[in-house]
C-alpha cells in the first residue's frame, strides 16, 4: 500500500511558504513608502536642523557685532554696524547684505538691531516625493542697555558734570577739591572722591590704597549707598596709582591711550585690552552729603598720567563692557551693555 501524505504535506508547506513569500512582498511594497517617508524625516530634517541652528548662530553673531556702535543716528556709525554685521556672518559660515541689518528704536534712538540670515538644504530621501530642497530662515536681535552692575569697581566716586562727560577729551581729576599741579592746566577739571567701594565700614587708608591697585572684590550695583572715607587720601591714592614710585596699579606699565582703545570712525570706542591696568571702572554718583553717595552708573577712564596731591588724568570712553549686568535705557556716564533679545 503507497502512502502519499508526507508528499501531500510537503505540496502544502511549499504553497505556504509560496503564499508568506507573496505577503511579504506586499507588505514590503506597502511600507516601503512609510520607510522613504521616516528616512526622510529623520536625515533630511536633521540636515535642516543643524542648517538652521547655523543660521541662528550666525544671525546672534551678526546682531552683536552689529549693536556694539549703538545707540545712535550717525550715518558713518550705522554702516560700520552693517559692515561688522556681514562680516561676522561670514565669519561663521553664512552671506548676508545690509539689508539684513535692521535698526529700531525701543527706549534709544536705533538701541536694537535684527538680523535675518537665510539658507537652505538639498533633500536625499525627501526628493523620492517630489521635494528636493528645504529652505530656513532665522534672525538674531540685540539691545544696547546700561550697565546695572559690575564688578572691579575703583574706589574713586566721580560726579558726572552737568551735560555728561566729553568722551576721548583729556580729564584732570583731582581728590577733593586738592589741586592737580600745573599738569592739571590743559586738561577739563574734575573731582573724585575717596569712597568705601566694598562697604568695609572702614575708613583704612591701607585698604583703599589696595582697592586702586586691585579694583572692588564685590559686584557694585546702581542704586547702592557707598559712605565717602575721610582723612588725607592724597598719599594713598598717588601710593595706590603707582605714581609714587611705590607698586601700583599703573607701575611699569608704558601702554598708551591709542593701543589698548580704539577710536571707531562712526563714533565710539572700542577696548583692545581689558586686561590693562590703565583702563579702570569708575562709579558715577551723586552725592547725599558729606558722607554718603548713591551710585548712578559706571564709566571707563583711562588713567594717562598722574599729577600733585592725588590728582590723575586720563580719558573716559564709551564703550561696550563685559561681564556686566544689563538694564534697559542707555545713560550717559558710557558703559554699555549689549545682549541677545527675542
Amino acid at each position: 500500500m503507497t502512502y502519499h501524505r508526507p508528499h501531500h504535506l510537503a505540496f502544502r508547506l511549499a504553497a505556504l511558504v509560496r503564499s508568506e513569500r507573496g505577503i511579504s512582498t506586499v507588505l514590503i511594497a506597502m511600507t516601503m513608502p512609510a520607510i522613504m517617508g521616516i528616512q526622510a524625516l529623520v536625515i533630511d530634517g536633521t540636515h535642516l536642523y543643524v542648517e538652521r541652528r547655523g543660521l541662528q548662530n550666525a544671525a546672534d553673531a551678526a546682531a552683536l557685532a552689529a549693536a556694539s556702535y549703538l545707540p545712535t543716528t550717525n550715518a558713518a556709525a550705522l554702516a560700520m554696524a552693517r559692515a561688522d554685521a556681514v562680516m561676522y556672518a561670514a565669519l561663521n559660515g553664512y552671506e548676508i547684505s545690509p539689508e539684513d541689518v535692521v535698526f529700531t528704536t525701543d527706549m534709544d534712538d536705533n538701541d536694537r538691531v535684527t538680523v535675518h540670515t537665510q539658507g537652505g538644504v538639498n533633500f536625499f530621501f525627501a526628493s523620492g516625493f517630489g521635494t528636493t530642497f528645504g529652505a530656513v530662515s532665522s534672525r538674531g536681535a540685540a539691545q544696547v542697555g546700561t550697565a546695572d552692575a559690575i564688578r572691579g569697581v575703583m574706589p574713586w566716586g566721580i560726579e558726572e558734570p552737568p551735560g555728561g562727560f566729553v568722551f576721548g577729551q583729556s580729564y584732570c581729576l583731582k581728590l577733593g577739591s586738592n589741586g592737580g599741579g600745573g599738569g592739571c592746566n590743559d586738561h577739563i577739571q574734575g573731582n573724585f572722591h575717596a569712597i568705601d567701594i566694598d562697604d568695609s565700614g572702614t575708613g583704612s587708608a591701607a585698604i583703599y590704597r589696595a582697592k586702586i591697585a586691585s579694583g572692588s572684590s564685590t559686584k557694585v550695583r546702581i542704586g547702592q549707598i557707598k559712605s565717602v572715607m575721610e582723612g588725607n587720601m592724597n598719599g594713598p591714592t598717588q601710593q595706590g596709582t603707582g605714581c609714587s614710585g611705590n607698586s601700583g596699579r599703573v607701575s611699569g606699565n608704558n601702554s598708551t591711550f591709542s593701543q589698548v582703545v580704539q577710536t571707531l570712525d562712526g563714533g565710539g570706542y572700542r577696548v583692545l585690552d581689558w586686561t590693562n591696568t590703565r583702563l579702570v571702572v569708575v562709579p558715577v554718583v551723586t552725592f547725599l552729603n558729606n558722607e554718603s553717595a548713591v551710585v548712578t552708573g559706571f564709566s571707563i577712564f583711562f588713567i594717562e598720567t598722574c599729577q600733585q596731591n592725588g590728582a590723575v588724568t586720563g580719558r573716559f570712553v564709551d564703550t561696550i563692557v563685559p561681564g556686566a549686568e544689563w538694564t534697559a535705557g542707555v545713560g550717559t556716564s558710557g558703559a554699555r551693555i549689549v545682549r541677545l533679545v527675542q
